[in-house]
């Protein structure tokens, strides 16, 4: 027969205090290791900065305050959860541990008002927050009723830059079609209608607005406000495929009366080609000739420059970017860009569809020239 059950407890409770004699009588303190690790795991926080280009800690609109306070709230109640949680048990591993004559603690099972209450107040928070998010969702998805002038605006991702249509820029049905930077009046909502060309993107502004996907063969909607005049940094969030991490944009926001100066100005016929330098009129005649630029771009105001498939140029003079977002706009980059654009985008269409670009190492055909001749000629654009 085996030992009865008080035989047992006692030899458990043996073995416990043999243990417990050999285990060290030292204060619990904490490891350098872990302090270290834990100094490690906030490093990324120093990119949190809110004078950083694309920090959501500097809003600049309603939007992003309330999606800021949105997730400020829900971050720092989990915190707190995180704290108090972590806290009792720390306390319970110190206050509660083995120490050397230590008998047998007291056997039990279950506590029905503890239980109760650790059930009960998480599930109570869960609801609020919930509650209050989706709330906060739904105010967040339309501009506000009492909004007045709200700008309507097109935006069509493409691979690897964005188009923007503006389907009544001044009140007037004034119809302006532009790219990679996008320009809005100051505390004016603005309404964007989304959808892509080709794949996925997602459309993203962080000091104005949270992003959204932009989905081929369907519309989705976003709106955003700038409440300061200034520029601010847009991505594309979604991976889209080999030069998605160059796929940025700008969006300007001006006083409404610069805003209504860029929309009057803004198409206007170019100089005519006698007004243009000798250099220039060069470029106007490359830029025009078959296999160069005409099929895949815009100028309006040019008879027959109205190609689809690349960005419109209208106005490329006065862009402080060009490809994207991803240079400054002037002559020596504009040189870099023309001379081999696989250099600088990997995989853009332009290299891979421009007549003049087909050659063995996949720089342009045309002579420093004939380059020179077209760099004055976009630079005229204004």
């Amino acid at each position: 027969m085996g030992p009865c059950p008080q035989e047992r407890v006692e030899s458990n409770s043996n073995q416990f205090n043999g243990a417990g004699k050999a285990a060290s009588g030292k204060r619990f303190q904490p490891r350098p290791l872990i302090l270290l690790i834990s100094l490690v795991a906030l490093v990324p926080l120093l990119g949190c900065a809110p004078d950083a280009l694309q920090s959501t800690f500097g809003t600049a609109g309603p939007v992003a305050e309330k999606q800021l306070l949105l997730f400020n709230v829900l971050l720092w109640v989990m915190v707190a959860v995180f704290i108090l949680v972590e806290g009792a048990l720390l306390y319970s591993l110190v206050k509660f541990r083995r120490r050397p004559g230590d008998s047998l603690p007291v056997q039990v099972h279950g506590h029905t008002g503890l239980e109760i209450t650790w059930t009960v107040i998480p599930t109570i928070l869960i609801l609020a927050l919930g509650i209050w998010s989706v709330f906060t969702l739904f105010e967040l998805k339309d501009p506000p009723a009492t909004a007045d002038g709200a700008l309507e605006v097109t935006v069509t991702g493409h691979q690897w830059w964005w188009e923007f249509e503006y389907q009544d820029a001044d009140g007037s049905g004034r119809f302006i079609n532009t790219s990679n930077e996008l320009i809005v009046p100051v505390g004016r909502p603005v309404n964007l209608l989304l959808n892509s060309d080709d794949v996925i993107h997602s459309f993203w502004v962080p000091k104005l607005a949270g992003k959204v996907d932009v989905v081929p063969t369907r519309n989705n909607r976003m709106w955003f406000q700038g409440d300061e005049i200034g520029t601010f940094y847009g991505q594309c969030a979604e991976f889209c495929g080999t030069a998605h991490a160059l796929m940025k944009f700008r969006v300007h926001v001006l006083s409404e009366l610069d805003y209504m100066n860029w929309v009057d100005n803004y198409g206007q016929a170019p100089g005519t080609t006698e007004a243009l330098t000798s250099t220039a009129r060069k470029g106007q005649e490359i830029f025009m000739s078959t296999g160069a630029c005409l099929a895949c771009h815009t100028i309006e105001g040019v008879p027959g420059a109205m190609g689809v498939l690349g960005p419109n140029l209208t106005g490329l003079a006065n862009k402080q970017t060009f490809a994207s977002g991803v240079m400054d706009l002037n002559r020596e980059n504009l040189r870099q860009w023309l001379k081999n654009p696989n250099d600088v985008k990997p995989g853009n269409r332009m290299s891979e569809q421009a007549p003049v670009y087909q050659t063995a190492d996949g720089n342009i055909s045309l002579t420093e020239k004939e380059v020179s001749a077209l760099i004055e000629y976009l630079l005229s654009l204004k």
